[in-house]
């Protein structure tokens, strides 16, 4: 297979029929030498972390699949004569954002808006949408740039809003079930034959979830979900 792109968490090949391959890595980001999966910075590697996102994501897509909330999985690689540690997706044309959904102020929400918020406090479900442009720092930007701009539809623009508040009450939901809390999430979206659906991955490296007040790491997340423990 060819590599077509090689990223902070996932390598990304090209196979044969046309869709792409995503194999998992165990590098984990974050600043300043604590880890941070909204950070863009690889800070070192995690044994079997890979494994972990892998499990996770596929976990979280087959959810969404099952609420009838379209994505661009296929299966796991090792049904196509790929490695264990590959998912097969459907190539799509990304939108080249993060679209973010807000279930508490946390991170860099509290950053920009601390003088209005304090961490913690409760959203509705509130979505940001940031470009993917590490060089910027990842910035936000407006649903009416992004329209101007050209960067997505105004068609796409809604569908990811409301798919963004779907999946996240999905995800919600069924983490409320394991005790968890989902404090925020974040989205990639792209077009697939002319649709807009979520993309990627949604794991630990997406998302923050608490218990009992206390935001989990990447790992105890995972333990936390499947039980290994």
């Amino acid at each position: 297979m060819e590599r077509i792109y090689s990223g902070k968490t996932k390598d990304v090949f090209l196979a044969e029929d046309g869709n792409l391959v995503l194999r998992f890595k165990d590098a984990v980001t974050g600043s300043e030498g604590a880890i941070d999966p909204g950070a863009n910075e690889v800070i070192g590697e995690i044994a079997g972390k890979g494994w972990q996102s892998l499990r996770t994501t596929v976990y979280f897509f087959d959810l969404l699949k099952q609420a009838g909330l379209p994505t661009h999985y296929i299966d796991r690689g090792e049904k196509f004569g790929h490695g264990p540690d590959t998912i097969v997706v459907k190539r799509a044309r990304s939108y080249n954002l993060e679209v973010i959904c807000r279930e508490k102020a946390w991170g860099s929400f509290v950053r920009r808006y601390g003088s209005y918020v304090v961490q913690g406090t409760p959203l509705p479900s509130l979505v940001e949408f940031t470009l993917k442009d590490d060089r910027r720092g990842d910035p936000l930007i407006t649903e009416d740039a992004m329209i101007a701009l050209g960067i997505a539809p105004a068609e796409a623009v809604r569908y990811m809003k409301n798919a963004a508040r779907q999946a996240t009450a999905i995800i919600r939901a069924n983490l409320a079930q394991k005790g968890l809390e989902l404090i925020d999430v974040k989205y990639e979206f792209g077009e697939v034959d002319g649709k807009t659906i979520i993309i990627d991955e949604i794991s630990g490296d997406s998302m923050r979830v608490a218990k009992d007040g206390r935001v989990l790491l990447q790992t105890e997340f995972y333990a936390e979900l499947f039980g290994d423990k």
